[in-house]
């Protein structure tokens, strides 16, 4: 979700078991939307009728470092759904050269 207030989604495309997580995917379809201020984000899978929280990745936590370490993360750790700023997510991240315009 952006701070415009809409909501993004993506998907995983597993391919070769591997594949773009849903998170990227959602954060291009904002970028290609004009959307650069991320507000919030989830993932989730769907499962026997039900769609549990899971945790990103450590290539998501760092895209999300990169371009929304504001942003609010809802993940699931070990067992808790919890949130908390992207920044938070990877200690002692590498920082690279984008900036948020």
């Amino acid at each position: 979700m952006c701070t415009s207030g809409h909501i993004y989604m993506g998907i995983n495309i597993e391919a070769c078991d591997y594949g773009p997580c849903a998170e990227p995917i959602a954060i291009g379809a904002a970028f290609t939307n004009g959307e650069r201020h991320i507000l919030a984000i989830v993932a989730v899978r769907k499962q026997d009728g039900e769609y549990p929280v899971l945790s990103p990745c450590g290539n998501c936590r760092q895209l999300l470092v990169d371009y929304a370490p504001e942003a609010l993360v809802i993940f699931d750790n070990d067992g808790e759904v919890v949130k908390t700023q992207a920044r938070n997510l990877l200690p002692g991240a590498y920082l690279s050269c984008f900036d948020d315009d």
